[in-house]
């Protein structure tokens, strides 16, 4: 029966420290990618916005030469400012579920000004037709450089599912959390204190796995060479990656920190509570 209930101690512990694993892998994962205020914080901690109205300007070079208009015609089409307002507009829509659409009127004002102004007279029916072609293209292309898409109420709807998901596995692990705890309690009841060294292991297995997988993760996975969408976003989400694998080692540390402590502490009271029988065994006024 002994062994029996040392070896439930044991499973329950393991599943416990799964599930401790568990909750703050999720937890994580809430706090930043998951997280608007933490994207948005990262965007301007990365100066994404100036990043993205350079590679607009550039971009829009590419079609300048191709329309025989003067390079002059692209000067304040946009503003940084209005880069990070659509910026915003776009994150809002992913994660608030708002369906805002990117306004593109005001560069295409801008830029019909200063086309008129450029060619400082009437234009041909030929040439109002191609430069509103022109105008059109810069304009889409803006759209493309700020990374607008129409999938984004999908997107939006594919993250509360994962949100909702997410807020039920934190209820189920705080529960069942709870509940490992009291079967090892329970389990430990005689002598109490045992329940610092199977907490000490549940911790001691999550630190260590913690650490595994950061050491794995810097030894096989390159992530200054990891590329999506565009420069702008793949620094971004870089710095995004390198930070959570920093936290997964920073609390490894910590769990295997604590581990550590509550099993000596273990060992130091079972050590006394031994001293103790022994001297009482021995006492000859006992």
């Amino acid at each position: 029966m002994r062994v029996v209930r040392l070896i439930l101690q044991y499973i329950l512990t393991i599943i416990l420290a799964m599930s401790v694993l568990a909750l703050i892998l999720i937890n994580i994962i809430s706090s930043t990618v998951l997280n608007e205020s933490y994207i948005m914080s990262k965007l301007e901690e990365e100066d994404y916005y100036n990043q993205i109205y350079e590679s607009a300007e550039s971009n829009f070079e590419n079609y300048i030469h191709q329309s025989g208009l003067d390079e002059e015609v692209l000067n304040d089409i946009i503003t940084k400012e209005k880069i990070e307002k659509d910026t915003k507009i776009i994150i809002n829509n992913i994660f608030d579920g708002t369906d805002t659409e990117i306004d593109t009127d005001e560069i295409k004002n801008k830029l019909n000004e200063n086309i008129d102004n450029s060619l400082g007279r009437k234009k041909t029916a030929t040439e109002e037709k191609a430069i509103n072609e022109f105008v059109n293209l810069i304009c889409n292309e803006y759209k493309t450089t700020i990374l607008t898409t129409s999938y984004e109420s999908k997107i939006n709807t594919a993250y509360q599912k994962v949100i909702k998901y997410i807020n039920l596995a934190k209820k189920v692990l705080l529960i069942l959390i709870g509940v490992l705890v009291i079967l090892i309690v329970l389990l430990t009841i005689k002598r109490i204190y045992r329940i610092l060294a199977r907490l000490g292991l549940a911790f001691v297995i999550d630190g260590l796995l913690f650490l595994l997988a950061k050491y794995f993760i810097d030894a096989k996975i390159k992530i200054e060479t990891i590329t999506i969408l565009s420069s702008s976003v793949s620094i971004v989400l870089r710095n995004i990656l390198r930070e959570i694998i920093n936290i997964v080692a920073k609390d490894g540390t910590i769990l295997l920190v604590l581990g550590i402590v509550l099993i000596v502490l273990y060992a130091i009271i079972k050590s006394i509570r031994k001293s103790r029988r022994l001297q009482d065994q021995y006492d000859p006024e006992k």
